[in-house]
């Protein structure tokens, strides 16, 4: 089964990145999880996380951003899946509010290392 690395909506446009991430269900048992956002669009972002968290549950992502003070978002997570290739759980996460475009671009263009070793 390939990685869900293609679901959005459309007309979102999900941009690559690698970002720490902690993510913690908000008002349900268990300590908060870490792993990467993998990539990020105006509506959400897929997590690579050590564990999986349920779909529909309420969520807060904080992104520690290397350029910025870091990130606080909230959301619900919209599906988990598992992959053989992949170590942990790759969980996609709905964005209560949307991002603007100029801000997931921006935030793209600092996390994407590959991006910064080309501009140089």
């Amino acid at each position: 089964m390939p990685l869900p690395l293609e679901r959005r909506r459309i007309g979102q446009t999900r941009l690559p990145v690698r970002v720490p991430a902690v993510t913690e269900a908000i008002g349900l048992p268990g300590g908060p999880t870490r792993g990467n956002a993998e990539n990020l669009s105006s509506g959400g972002m897929l997590l690579r996380l050590e564990r999986t968290l349920l779909p529909g549950a309420p969520v807060r992502v904080t992104l520690r951003l290397s350029r910025r003070p870091p990130l606080s978002l909230t959301g619900a997570v919209a599906w988990v899946e598992s992959h053989t290739d992949v170590e942990g759980w790759i969980q996609g996460i709905r964005f209560s509010e949307e991002l603007p475009a100029e801000m997931v671009a921006e935030i793209a263009d600092a996390e994407y290392p590959p991006w910064r070793a080309l501009a140089r």
